[in-house]
């Protein structure tokens, strides 16, 4: 896919005003791909890979007025690579590796990428806090580890992916939590807690229940909450955005690989889209 070309763009004669324009888009997108630039203009705050944008291309998009987050893994290292800081543990059902979060080398490498990425982002998107909790001395360090890039990256804004018994002793260290896989799930091997198989479904009623549950935790603690659902069809996709509305709550629906700038949206639904933005009609 071509880049857009950044230095043509041009903002309008008549910009809306920055609260109204925030107020029109969408909370919070979470996009793994590369370019679709226009279409992140839809939401308040968008989730990216820092690798896969230039620092000019994550300017553009903060002169549009949106806030843009790095993801950064604090629990687990996906780069593949044998590193000192790995734990003995097998992969992931992800394809990522336990680190020992204590380890002086995986914290600096941490520091280096907040330092090196805080004057181009508007904050970061903290993962795997909750690899953690499988050890209370590996929890410590993990406390410490999202204390140190609170005071690393000032004030820029930090939302968590769940880690949400830990909020509690994380009170004013983190601006947001967001509850991935609300309502509905992907499931990357045989799904070990209904015993179901691998793929997209929604959540049986004590799993909707626990979320619920969840929800109720961080809005205690007074934080940001957002929510991301996972679907591959149409009923799935309504499920979620449905039970996060009786909720009150924001969330972003997609695939597994988060590579879908807009999110899900069924096969139907495009093709009705495209025919409307040509004049057209669909037959059946």
């Amino acid at each position: 896919m071509r880049r857009p070309r950044l230095s043509s763009a041009s903002p309008p004669a008549s910009p809306a005003p920055e609260a109204a324009l925030a107020r029109s888009r969408y909370a919070l997108a979470l996009y793994y791909g590369q370019d679709a630039l226009p279409l992140l203009t839809r939401y308040q705050r968008v989730v990216v890979q820092p690798g896969h944008f230039s620092d000019r291309q994550v300017g553009w998009l903060r002169q549009r007025g949106v806030q843009v987050l790095a993801y950064l893994s604090l629990g687990e290292d996906g780069s593949g690579e044998d590193q000192e800081w790995l734990t003995p543990e097998p992969p992931t059902l992800w394809k990522t590796r336990l680190v020992n979060v204590s380890h002086p080398a995986w914290r600096a490498r941490i520091q280096a990428q907040v330092l090196r990425q805080k004057s181009v982002f508007n904050g970061f998107f903290l993962d795997t806090l909750d690899s953690a909790t499988r050890d209370p001395r590996q929890l410590r360090a993990m406390l410490k580890l999202v204390r140190l890039v609170r005071q690393w990256a000032g004030p820029k804004y930090l939302l968590t992916n769940r880690g949400i018994g830990l909020l509690h002793r994380l009170r004013g260290t983190v601006n947001g939590v967001l509850i991935e896989a609300f309502s509905t799930t992907w499931q990357p091997g045989e799904d070990q807690t209904s015993g179901g198989p691998a793929g997209y479904r929604a959540y049986t009623k004590p799993e909707l229940e626990y979320t619920a549950h969840l929800l109720g935790q961080v809005r205690r603690q007074g934080l940001e909450v957002f929510a991301l659902d996972y679907a591959d069809t149409a009923q799935l996709r309504r499920f979620a955005l449905r039970r996060a509305a009786s909720f009150n709550l924001s969330t972003f629906v997609s695939n597994r690989e988060l590579n879908l700038p807009t999110g899900y949206t069924p096969p139907s639904t495009r093709a009705a889209k495209t025919a409307r933005s040509r004049g057209g009609s669909l037959s059946h």
